[in-house]
């Protein structure tokens, strides 16, 4: 039985929209990625593989073109880069592809839930 899956990754259109969620959502996701970067797809993937098991966050993505800005603001040079969101602040940052267990773990930390990851890797 393959388990229901979170909507995709919501993609932020702009500098504006990103500073809307840091003030109205408790917690949130965002992967800081650059156009056809393949680092970055590869880092998305592996966030999908735990995402689902922390029903409290949505992971969001904010490109470099479109959120120029929000790259100077938190000082992201590179990409990819995850960054955790906690009633307004970042709590954790994630730089370059991270693995699905590391991802998992560092969420962990910081959000109550989360054990289905590792509960469907059992299954496997």
């Amino acid at each position: 039985m393959k388990k229901e899956e979170k909507n995709e990754t919501k993609l932020i259109s702009n500098s504006e929209e990103f500073y809307k969620l840091l003030e109205s959502e408790e917690y949130f996701f965002v992967l800081f990625s650059n156009e056809n970067c393949g680092y970055c797809k590869l880092a998305e993937n592996n966030i999908h593989k735990v995402i689902d098991s922390f029903p409290e966050i949505q992971l969001y993505s904010l490109k470099l073109s479109d959120g120029a800005e929000v790259f100077n603001k938190f000082e992201i040079k590179s990409a990819p880069v995850s960054k955790l969101f906690i009633d307004g602040k970042a709590v954790y940052t994630g730089f370059g592809v991270r693995q699905p267990d590391d991802i998992y773990y560092q969420l962990k930390s910081f959000l109550k839930s989360g054990n289905s990851y590792f509960e469907d890797l059992a299954e496997k």
